[in-house]
């Protein structure tokens, strides 16, 4: 799973949604019970620090997590580029 694109959708306590993404996206939600103004175009915040802090370290479930355990979650991250000046010390 390296180097996918995660994206988290917190349900926070009071019903709202907080997206977070990895990277840029556009994320829709669509409301059926609104059918004359149904779709909506939600705010992402976007970077692996954000995902990763919604993530913490907790259990990864998924629907069928009970046959096969639960899931492991990827960990995306930013490698450090040493610049040429540290290379040669």
């Amino acid at each position: 799973m390296s180097g996918s694109n995660r994206i988290v959708v917190n349900v926070a306590k009071d019903g709202g949604w907080l997206i977070y993404s990895d990277q840029p996206i556009e994320f829709y939600q669509v409301n059926d019970h609104c059918p004359d103004d149904r779709v909506y175009r939600m705010d992402v915040t976007i970077g692996v620090e954000h995902v990763r802090a919604q993530l913490r370290g907790d259990h990864v479930g998924c629907f069928d997590d009970g046959d096969r355990g639960p899931l492991q979650p990827s960990r995306p991250g930013l490698s450090i580029v040493k610049s040429d000046k540290e290379n040669d010390e």
